[in-house]
């Protein structure tokens, strides 16, 4: 961090904010929910940030990204967006629910991934919201940025004129998602003073973009929180100087004075499981128990991995008894539909 560096208030920090363009998507602030019954199992104070109910198509994290990188089209000439990522994409069907509400088409390139065509869950939706869908084989996500690049130039050569995402490999695009999530700290943080606690550590399930803003926000506005990202992939890529490298973007778009290093940032890979995509025993259980306790359902693949990382964490002594724990459930919950079979393998019910 900058030894410059000044920390910001709330409301300075959302003032700076608001000066980014963006498009209106997402029904804010979500709840900061206190959950006391899992809260009494872990003997921990559990707070669960409500970013499923974002309220764009089912909502979730991915439509407060979009209204950022969607600003563009405020002032550039489109008429439909492309963007891609794997089959059972949450960023692809808030994407084309955002497109739909801009009066734009919208297309898709998809890894083919676990589910493939499965025309369940997330790959319904964009049956449903009429998205342009192509699948191409393979599951790894670090080739989407080559298909979309393809599948650009012909939309180019048929007179279309797309506006291309891409999303969380795009350094504009990060950026922007970043800012995002700053601006979901700033909210966090108004919500801990009217609930009188402070953060000791703050849980999020995320490739790169969201982790990053968490980080960016809470330095800015100087909490004490260990922001702990969990990983649903595993990336080639060294994502820790990737997330640092968010963080800075964002917070020259902020024009702000702070520097991240990938030694600031705590991301963990141990709870992907065989692969991205792919449910994990620990995944499920834990996807159940707070369905159980809360009656709140996390995605099978994604959001149940966070939160098995995070009832680990308890087990082993990282998060103390008696800590208060937010949690950011970033959505997914139409994962859950495709995963049928994996979720009810071992089902006593």
């Amino acid at each position: 961090m900058n030894s410059n560096f000044v920390p910001l208030s709330t409301e300075e920090l959302i003032a700076k904010i608001n000066k980014i363009p963006k498009v209106s998507l997402a029904q804010l602030p979500t709840n900061l929910e206190f959950a006391p019954n899992i809260s009494k199992e872990l003997n921990i104070n559990l707070y669960i940030k409500r970013d499923d109910c974002t309220a764009l198509a089912f909502g979730g994290n991915k439509t407060r990204h979009l209204e950022f990188i969607l600003a563009k089209t405020l002032y550039g000439d489109y008429d439909c967006i492309l963007t891609g990522a794997s089959s059972q994409s949450n960023f692809c069907r808030q994407a084309a629910a955002a497109a739909n509400k801009l009066n734009l088409d919208s297309y898709l390139v998809l890894m083919h991934g676990v589910k493939g065509t499965l025309m369940q869950g997330n790959f319904l939706l964009y049956n449903i919201l009429g998205a342009n869908v192509d699948v191409v084989e393979g599951e790894d996500l670090e080739k989407i940025p080559k298909h979309l690049d393809q599948k650009y130039n012909q939309l180019i050569n048929k007179g279309r004129k797309p506006l291309l995402i891409y999303g969380g490999f795009g350094k504009e695009d990060t950026a922007l998602a970043s800012i995002s999530y700053a601006n979901a700290m700033a909210e966090i943080d108004l919500q801990m003073k009217e609930q009188k606690f402070m953060a000791d550590h703050l849980f999020v399930t995320a490739a790169n973009m969201t982790q990053a803003g968490c980080e960016l926000g809470a330095k800015i506005l100087n909490w004490p929180t260990r922001i702990q990202g969990i990983s649903p992939v595993y990336w080639e890529m060294d994502i820790k100087k990737d997330i640092a490298r968010i963080c800075n973007d964002g917070a020259k778009l902020l024009d702000i004075n702070l520097e991240f290093s990938h030694d600031m940032i705590n991301h963990d890979n141990n709870y992907v499981g065989e692969k991205y995509g792919a449910t994990t025993e620990e995944g499920i259980k834990a996807m159940k128990l707070l369905a159980n306790k809360e009656g709140i359902i996390l995605d099978p693949v994604y959001t149940s991995k966070g939160f098995a990382a995070l009832i680990d964490y308890v087990q082993k002594g990282i998060i103390k008894k008696g800590q208060n724990v937010i949690f950011i459930y970033t959505g997914g919950s139409p994962a859950v539909f495709a995963y049928n079979e994996e979720i009810t393998k071992n089902s006593t019910l």
